[in-house]
């Protein structure tokens, strides 16, 4: 009954969402309806299969798994909406966001030299503060004086502006562009049992 209760309410919610839906999202939409019991039912068995001392009877669903296959299918969700809105990018559009976000890594302020010598596509002369140019002519930042730079050569800064919102907002989150990524740097790998895959559920015997 738990489980049905909270799949009663996914399936209300996800309905309300594809009304505003047209096209592919739509499409994809119709197909994440049943997607959230399908998980969930693999993740039953899992569990099953796993000797799980919380699973109470093997031929009923109950609220952990129903709740983990919730959270899978709304992360799928989440991505879909991430891909397709990269996919309906123009190559501007993307060049402006990767920018963005690029500038928003490294603190909300760069120098054009800094964009050249990071951005591999703003490498030819002039295209680095050219593209700054274009993000402070749509409000998106400012340009700000900064004191004398190395021999003597006065600088600006361009400073993202408190309201900037990345060119396509949270559906872009959590991509990894090679133009941004320091090789000191590493991703986060999830094991076995790491509880943040499903932090609300117990953890599998070994």
């Amino acid at each position: 009954a738990g489980a049905h209760a909270i799949w009663t309410a996914y399936y209300d919610a996800h309905a309300k969402e594809q009304v505003d839906l047209s096209g592919d999202l739509s499409a994809a939409w119709s197909k994440l309806e049943e997607y959230a019991a399908r998980l969930a039912l693999v993740i039953h068995f899992t569990r099953w299969a796993a000797n799980d001392p919380t699973l109470a009877d093997v031929n009923i669903v109950d609220v952990e798994s129903m709740s983990a296959g919730i959270r899978s299918a709304t992360w799928f969700k989440r991505e879909t909406r991430r891909v397709y809105a990269i996919l309906d990018e123009s190559e501007a559009d993307r060049d402006q966001r990767r920018l963005l976000e690029w500038i928003e890594n490294r603190g909300g302020s760069v120098t054009a030299r800094e964009v050249q010598q990071g951005c591999r596509w703003l490498k030819a002369p002039g295209s680095a503060e050219a593209a700054l140019d274009v993000l402070f002519k749509e409000n998106r930042g400012v340009w700000i004086a900064s004191p004398v730079g190395q021999r003597g050569h006065p600088t600006r800064r361009f400073v993202l502006s408190a309201s900037t919102v990345i060119a396509i907002p949270s559906e872009i989150e959590n991509t990894v562009d090679v133009d941004g990524v320091d090789e000191s740097e590493t991703q986060p790998e999830y094991g076995p049992h790491d509880d943040r895959l499903f932090p609300d559920l117990p953890r599998l015997p070994d």
